[in-house]
Parts: C-alpha cells; structure tokens; sequence
C-alpha cells in the first residue's frame, strides 16, 4: 500500500443539485473529497504536515485576496466531467505561488504540461459523462466567493479529510 498523501485545494460548494450528482457518481467523494479546485496534488505525504509547513501555507494564504469565481460551462475530458471557473487567472497565481515555496511539488506531479484549473465534478469512466455534462450545464452559472485554501489529507483507510483551513487576506 502506499504512504498516504495530502493536497492543496481550494473547496467551492455546489448548487444542491451538481452536489447529488457529484455525491452520487464521482468516486473521489464517495472517499469524502469535498467539491475544489486542486492547488496542488499530490503534496507532502500526510504523516509530514508540520507546523512549518503549515506556516508557510498560512503566509501564503495572507497575502491572497479573497476572489470571485464563476464556474460557466461544463466541460469533458477522457472520464471526467469537470466545471471551468472564470476567472482562472487567482487559481493559477496560487498554483504558482505554491511551486515557488515547493519546487519538488508540482501540480499533478508535474505530470500535466498546462493545468487547468478545474473543479471536478464526476471522475468515473463508467458514468454516462455526455448526459452528466449535459444536465450540469443547467445548475450553471454559479458564483462563489473564494475566501480559503485547505489541506486535505488521505488516511490509511484510503478516504480523505480536511486537516487545515487557511484562510486569506481580510
């Protein structure tokens, strides 16, 4: 088994009816990820959250204003469903920001040339994607205020929970 890990994110809340779908369908919450748009992942393995860490986080998070989001479209790519936040521009900041203090964390493992940022709302091949992206485009626009970041962490039992709320600038 592998070591558990944690990940940045920003959590955003859904319309009541993309949370049933997301709730139902997307298999990161059925192991208890909350809806968000991934700042960084993997980060530190979850056993190495420390109070450094945590202060730098924290220092980061101060010198961020809080941002208006709006997720506008549904969008597909191989199993995913995801919705597209505009402005992307505070979430990639963040992503930056966070590659400058961890270097050996890039998003996504550094896996992806350019990340999106993106909230997901199935990852679930086996899902009829098409009539999901479909039906989301009717709970959309939306509006959130962005006032955080967060930590989450994954347990040894494979599900997740949030260990740090940072929140920024007032």
């Amino acid at each position: 088994m592998n070591e558990p890990v944690s990940a940045i994110a920003v959590r955003i809340s859904l319309p009541p009816g993309l949370q049933r779908v997301r709730d139902r369908l997307d298999r990161a919450a059925q192991l208890g990820v909350p809806p968000h748009v991934t700042l960084v992942y993997p980060w530190l393995p979850a056993a190495a959250l420390t109070r450094k860490a945590r202060e730098v986080l924290s220092q980061v998070a101060r010198e961020t204003q809080p941002f208006d989001v709006s997720f506008v479209a549904a969008r597909r790519w191989p199993g995913v469903v995801y919705l597209e936040p505009e402005p992307m521009w505070p979430f990639r900041a963040l992503m930056d920001r966070l590659t400058i203090q961890y270097p050996e964390f890039p998003p996504y493992g550094g896996a992806i040339a350019e990340v999106i940022p993106h909230l997901t709302l199935v990852e679930n091949g086996d899902a009829p994607l098409d009539d999901i992206a479909a039906a989301a485009d009717h709970g959309l626009p939306f509006e959130r205020l962005v006032r955080s970041m967060e930590v989450l962490a994954e347990t040894s039992d494979g599900r997740w929970r949030t260990v740090w709320r940072l929140p920024f600038r007032r």
